[in-house]
């Protein structure tokens, strides 16, 4: 153990450290930090679980190290070596993984009955229309495939070539109405309308809405 801790603490886990850990050592630390925050050092062993100290020398011990002073009592840490801790050595290192092989997951995620069932509310994918109608589509039926974004793509030719792109946006329409009495109503009235956004191939981007622009 090596336990590096002020000095005024040390009476705190003075029977935690006499009962649970033997052959200890406190040094007193020199460098301008540890002197500003009155750190020390204490070394031990682990004590074995069967050998227990007698209540006397408990107590003996306890009171030796909550009466610890800096100076005189405690020798600053040397550089050279008084007393030796041999630390045993340890067997060969197993490294274990115990978490979610990630790669084979997202190999067999394709497979699963339930990523499918879910895919289809999570990951919905655009539909396709292709081929030509039967009869000539009139006004509202085109409209009507440009809002549903089945007619998203690339149109025109030279400076009026642009990509094209149809969503669903909410508005929130806010009035106020006024009763005989003085009495004000607050209306709120929330309706869908579509939004086309374009980009051309010049680099110029235009975004049409049902509101008319407030300026040219």
């Amino acid at each position: 153990m090596l336990f590096v801790i002020p000095l005024p603490r040390l009476a705190k886990c003075a029977r935690l450290l006499s009962e649970e850990f033997e052959d200890l050592r406190v040094f007193r630390l020199t460098e301008p930090a540890c002197l500003q925050f009155k750190q020390i050092v204490v070394l031990g062993t682990r004590r074995k679980r069967h050998t227990r100290l007698a209540d006397s020398a408990l107590l003996e011990r306890v009171r030796w190290l909550e009466g610890l002073t800096l100076e005189p009592d405690l020798e600053p840490l040397a550089e050279s070596a008084e007393w030796r801790y041999i630390v045993p050595g340890s067997g060969p290192l197993v490294m274990t993984h115990l978490g979610i092989p990630l790669d084979e997951v997202e190999d067999l995620l394709l497979d699963s009955a339930a990523y499918r069932q879910a895919s289809r509310i999570l990951l919905p994918k655009q539909r396709d229309v292709k081929g030509r109608p039967l009869t000539p589509l009139h006004g509202g039926h085109v409209g009507l495939l440009c809002t549903a974004g089945m007619l998203n793509g690339v149109f025109g030719e030279g400076v009026d070539r642009h990509i094209a792109h149809w969503r669903s946006v909410k508005f929130t329409d806010h009035w106020e109405e006024e009763e005989e009495d003085g009495t004000k109503i607050l209306h709120d009235r929330e309706r869908f309308s579509h939004e086309l956004t374009l980009v051309f191939s010049n680099g110029r981007t235009e975004i049409l809405t049902h509101e008319k622009k407030e300026s040219p």
